[in-house]
């Protein structure tokens, strides 16, 4: 099994173990605004922002199910593990070949918020992890054709941070700070970071 299956599959089978003490399943879609911090060893860094969108599921695990179950305003603390699928990337770039870019990838995305929820408010923080499953780069020189990003040689693939989420009844704020280096380059730095807004709709509850 190649390692992109093999990440994709422990990913999903991570998250479907978690929801088996679940109180509440959400879907969830919406709009980010994405970019990546480049810094080199030179005075320089870009971090020209992109538009994606991002859709998922979210399942609330309280860490007291029986008691979370009895009480009619549903408050409790627990997790709030989140599965989606992201559109991140960044214009103007030069993370890559530094020449100037426009880098659009595509993440596989679980977070893992402690969060506390009542009355229909969330608010959580925590780490998640993300793996790109696609990635395209366009040139501002030459052709400017679309081309595949070569992960083994110009972008790393895995991606990790820390999240903070706020949901309000249906509508949800998140921003992801990104941790993992992703650039190829020695003394190079590259970061993600999103701020996203979505619409969570609660399907089981």
């Amino acid at each position: 099994m190649k390692p992109l299956y093999k990440t994709i599959f422990a990913t999903l089978c991570i998250f479907f173990s978690l929801t088996a003490k679940a109180q509440r399943l959400d879907i969830l879609g919406g709009v980010n605004l994405t970019g990546i911090k480049y810094k080199t060893a030179q005075p320089k860094i870009d971090e020209s922002g992109n538009v994606g969108l991002h859709v998922g599921l979210a399942v609330f695990v309280p860490f007291s199910a029986s008691k979370f179950k009895k009480d009619d305003e549903a408050e409790g603390y627990g997790l709030i593990p989140t599965l989606q699928y992201v559109k991140k990337g960044s214009s103007n770039n030069s993370v890559i070949n530094n020449s100037a870019a426009d880098i659009k990838l595509g993440f596989l995305q679980l977070n893992l918020p402690l969060a506390y929820t009542a009355n229909n408010i969330d608010i959580g923080v925590g780490p998640y992890v993300a793996y790109a499953v696609s990635g395209n780069k366009k040139y501002r020189v030459g052709n400017g054709a679309k081309e595949k990003i070569d992960f083994d040689n110009e972008l790393g693939r895995m991606d990790y941070g820390v999240g903070i989420q706020f949901t309000a009844y249906m509508f949800k704020f998140q921003y992801d700070l990104g941790l993992a280096n992703l650039a190829k380059g020695n003394g190079d730095k590259a970061n993600t970071r999103s701020i996203s807004i979505s619409l969570n709709i609660p399907l089981v509850q």
